[in-house]
């Protein structure tokens, strides 16, 4: 799975946003609020990932449990899937 192409990460005011460009931009009206962990499995899904290639680096990068780490991903994807911003290889 990765993220549509046609999107940009900004800091606006303090706040980590993804907003959509071009084509991405006729799918989705608004952007994604992203927080530090959201702004990390974005960046990772800018290429082809899995599941369990975003929990291992989570895991190794951030001081959290395999539980916690797993329902956070399974979260953060419904929402680029509710989106639509979502691509499933």
């Amino acid at each position: 799975m990765h993220i549509v192409p046609g999107f940009i990460v900004r800091e606006i005011a303090g706040d980590t946003v993804a907003i959509p460009c071009g084509e991405a931009a006729k799918n989705l009206s608004g952007l994604i609020a992203l927080n530090g962990s959201g702004k990390f499995l974005f960046d990772l899904l800018q290429n082809p990932q899995t599941e369990q290639s975003l929990l291992k680096a989570m895991l190794d990068t951030f001081d959290t449990d395999e539980n916690t780490a797993l329902c956070d991903i399974r979260e953060f994807l419904t929402v680029l899937r509710n989106a639509s911003v979502l691509v499933e290889d």
